[in-house]
């Protein structure tokens, strides 16, 4: 059985095979980087987020490093800080959940501001550890996933 490769010297961040995604990928690449990742068929795999992966419930993996082709080994941080997109503006603090796109592959998997007050049920991937502007690279604080629950 293979595992990830995720060293004891530095257990936030193992190396992934990226696997193939389901939703025809026009761009040439499985896997994005600084996008949020889930877990693949195997415990050495990941893919894109897909059809019924989004932040409320959705255990992501991390966030990979590299633009990955499937079959390509590809670093992923899996707790910690990482850099990572958004899909609209962020605010140093906020509280980011991933996102699943199907209207384009290129905004599949980054991040978006959960709105305050609206925290019930979300699976909140990390915390953005600067501002900014929509469709930009900004530092997170990956958490991964919390779930937070009605009272």
């Amino acid at each position: 059985m293979r595992t990830p490769a995720i060293p004891m010297d530095n257990p936030f961040h193992g190396n992934y095979e990226a696997e193939i995604s389901d939703t025809g990928v026009g761009d040439g690449f499985s896997i994005l980087q600084y996008h949020a990742v889930i877990p693949g068929s195997d415990d050495h795999q990941v893919r894109e987020l897909h059809v019924g992966a989004s932040g409320d419930g959705v255990d992501i993996e991390g966030v990979a490093q590299r633009d990955a082709l499937v079959g390509e080994s590809v670093k992923v941080v899996l707790f910690g800080p990482t850099w990572a997109y958004n899909i609209d503006g962020v605010t140093r603090n906020d509280l980011v959940e991933a996102i699943y796109d199907n209207t384009t592959h290129i905004t599949n998997g980054r991040f978006k501001t959960i709105g305050a007050g609206s925290y019930t049920g979300k699976m909140i991937s990390g915390i953005a550890l600067e501002d900014a502007v929509t469709l930009a690279k900004f530092k997170l604080f990956l958490t991964r996933n919390i779930v937070v629950k009605a009272d």
